[in-house]
């Protein structure tokens, strides 16, 4: 299967760009009611076949990249990407 190894910094953004990306690829858990309601809220890796490696690194299939590089140049993260072959699906 094709794939990319996909890396990003945000070195560049401020605490709340961050915050906003993190929240829009890897979802989140939102509380209302002072904790009595808890909701898991999805992000874009959610819906796709991925494998995080490390913070801000993941190998995601090559048809599912796009919809991800448009959120990741939206909020001017600095991507790095390289083309991959697993032989194994993911």
């Amino acid at each position: 299967m094709k794939a990319k190894l996909v890396t990003y910094r945000t070195e560049n953004l401020n605490n709340s760009e961050r915050s906003k990306l993190s929240k829009k690829l890897y979802g989140y858990t939102d509380k209302s009611h002072h904790g009595e309601y808890i909701y898991e809220r999805k992000g874009l890796l959610d819906d796709t076949t991925h494998v995080k490696i490390h913070k801000n690194t993941f190998i995601i299939a090559i048809k599912d990249w796009p919809h991800i590089k448009v959120e990741l140049e939206k909020r001017k993260a600095d991507i790095k990407t390289w083309d991959i072959i697993i032989i194994d699906d993911l």
